[in-house]
């Protein structure tokens, strides 16, 4: 009995017939080449996702004007010399048994000139909120330009096989700059009331239905509240969504944000599930065309329960399509415990700023072609020494591939770091993540052995023909005078020990591991004095989490001290210093825990080198590791063996 019966029942979106409810985000990749053509690594990327299941994928934006183009890792379609490489991308999702729709978009004023070698254009001569470029304002003739580029760009979608278009009228590029009042302070028929606002979207829709055959269709993508002061609200973004339907819009996919609230556009962690659903809910009670609903939904209930109560009629899943491909399949026949979660830990979104999309989760991202579990033709005795992230994906990889392997851990559970980190706030996505490791490892032959220290010795009686050493890094202690002393403890054992540490607690060291430990004390009511030698709190993180988890501890009243050393620890004092200050006496503690040095981890791979034939050090044991790159790691290794 299928659980969500609306989220897979069939749809009709125009001329589109879909399979299921799911639609796939447009979200930049940059697997296209640096001048927008399409390449195999794209290809692979989409087509991998057509086989998982989504109802229809929506393409990453496309620049239908170079100008407009954000970055030198946009697709592009303002030419004919790009059909080519889209006609062999929608060939293949229709081979592949899915759907496609082309995502229309010009960045305006968000296009970066030294990309572009041009100056940004925008509505009104108003600087971004991001690179502060000024833009120059476009006039009435430059404007019936870009439009006829939309109208041109759609043609080539459709000629391309495209099975519908959306246009991108959210997010801070053009369409969204001229819909709101923020950034559109004209006077003339493109600017000023809501109504002449939506003009330039109105006409693009207008232009691209009469080049449209029958009930093709055609989307826009808005952001019904921008999240600032003098943004777009829901309640004239209702009027916007009535403009667009009487211009021939077949349905509205509805976000948020800006440049300016960047912070919230691609809601982490720290921003709850379904966080832009009610912006759905609202414009679907103004409109009679379908409405799609957006916004870190994660959980196939809650999408689901969308559905049932009528506040969209699409789910448009994001960063859970990067996480797994495979979520709409694995969901429809009951494989819940099979999904590999998107933490939201938003390294996506900071992996596109000067590289290729890559994923913690997932570290098959644009190798889709070449991430194929082989099975060995010479199967070896195999052990992994760690149960961390690094040593659980090299287990899992080399057992499905027909190793013998064994794990050992000396921990009585497995995870390693993951243990303590995910019991941070908001951070409950990344306990479900190590379930799903876990959960894959026992899935295979692999056997477990915790409570089991690996030493040369025990290796060598063990007499494996390789060893994969994913035994984490070796701690050390920060040279603090008196640190050694005095009751100090590392971040590890105040997450465990929280309930023994009494109420005044100082963390010095304001890394992500000092300001999620801070988040996670001073929630459970502590007195937290945080700090920092560098300028800035959470150095490590990615800008989102970490904006807002300093945000956090601001409104939670912990004392944060940035461009502050500590140069002594005493039993309930620590002495700071501040460039060009007199060093100052901080007391009265009930705990101070300092962070410890991540350090390679070398000294058991040189003492086992002699008797073993094969030795791959990863994760944190080879250098200090982030999720991503110990996950990464473990499934390289797994391959490569």
């Amino acid at each position: 009995m299928n659980v969500f019966p609306k989220l897979f029942s069939p749809f009709k979106l125009g001329s589109l017939s879909i399979k299921n409810r799911t639609v796939m985000s447009p979200m930049e990749t940059h697997l296209c080449d640096t001048e927008g053509f399409v390449t195999e690594e794209l290809i692979a990327y989409y087509k991998e996702r057509a086989v998982g299941g989504v109802g229809y994928i929506t393409l990453e934006n496309t620049a239908v004007d170079p100008v407009g183009r954000v970055n030198d890792g946009m697709l592009c379609i303002h030419d004919d010399k790009y059909m080519p490489g889209l006609k062999k991308l929608t060939d293949c999702i229709h081979a592949a048994g899915g759907k496609i729709v082309m995502q229309l978009s010009h960045a305006g004023k968000e296009a970066l000139p030294y990309f572009t070698g041009l100056k940004p254009v925008a509505p009104s001569a108003i600087p971004s909120p991001l690179t502060k470029e000024m833009p120059r304002e476009l006039t009435v003739e430059e404007i019936r330009d870009i439009i006829n580029k939309f109208i041109q760009g759609a043609v080539r979608a459709i000629s391309a096989g495209f099975d519908g278009i959306e246009i991108h009228m959210a997010h801070g590029y053009l369409v969204n700059q001229f819909l709101s009042p923020e950034s559109n302070t004209r006077t003339d028929d493109y600017g000023g009331s809501t109504a002449r606002r939506s003009r330039f979207a109105q006409e693009i829709v207008e232009g691209i239905r009469k080049c449209a055959p029958g009930d093709y269709p055609v989307i826009c993508r808005i952001s019904a509240d921008e999240y600032t002061d003098t943004g777009l609200k829901l309640e004239e973004s209702r009027e916007i969504a009535k403009i667009l339907e009487k211009a021939g819009t077949s349905a509205l996919h509805v976000s948020a944000c800006n440049y300016a609230s960047a912070f919230f556009n691609i809601p982490c962690y720290y921003l709850e599930e379904g966080c832009f659903v009610h912006l759905a809910a609202g414009i679907k009670s103004v409109v009679k065309i379908p409405v799609l609903a957006v916004g870190r939904i994660l959980n196939p209930a809650m999408a689901e329960s969308i559905l049932q109560e009528n506040k969209a009629d699409l789910i448009v899943l994001g960063r859970t399509l990067i996480a797994d491909p495979h979520f709409p399949n694995k969901v429809k026949d009951g494989r819940l415990d099979d999904i590999r979660t998107c933490i939201s830990c938003n390294r996506c979104i900071e992996s596109i700023s000067d590289k290729r999309l890559v994923c913690t989760v997932n570290p098959s991202i644009g190798k889709e072609n070449i991430h194929r579990t082989v099975k060995t033709t010479q199967p070896k005795k195999i052990l992994v020494v760690g149960g961390g992230p690094a040593g659980l994906s090299a287990a899992q990889v080399l057992s499905d591939r027909g190793h013998k392997v064994t794990l050992w851990e000396k921990g009585s559970r497995l995870g390693g770091s993951f243990c303590y980190a995910s019991l941070a706030p908001k951070k409950e996505s990344l306990g479900k993540f190590l379930d799903y490791l876990i959960l894959q490892v026992k899935k295979t032959d692999a056997v477990i052995q915790l409570n089991t220290e690996a030493t040369a010795e025990s290796i060598k009686q063990f007499s494996p023909d390789v060893v994969v050493l994913a035994h984490g890094a070796r701690s050390v202690p920060v040279e603090i005078s008196g640190a050694q002393n005095n009751g100090v403890i590392d971040v590890k054992q105040a997450f465990v020990n929280s309930d023994s540490l009494g109420n005044n607690i100082a963390i010095v060291g304001g890394g992500p591991e000092g300001c999620e430990l801070a988040d996670f004390l001073v929630s459970r009511g502590k007195k937290i004095t945080l700090l920092e030698m560098r300028r800035v709190l959470g150095l490590g993180l990615v800008a989102h989490p970490r904006y807002h988890v300093c945000e956090r501890l601001k409104k939670m009243g912990a004392q944060l001290h940035v461009n502050t050393k500590v140069v002594e620890v005493g039993y309930n004092y620590i002495i700071i210093n501040r460039r060009r200050e007199a060093d100052q006496k901080l007391d009265g503690f009930d705990t101070i825990i300092i962070p410890t040095l991540h350090q390679p981890n070398s000294a058991l791979a040189a003492s086992i080198q002699p008797f073993v034939p094969e030795v791959y050090t990863v994760g944190d044991a080879a250098e200090g590791r982030t999720a991503l790159e110990a996950v990464a790691e473990g499934v390289e290794i797994g391959m490569k063996v």
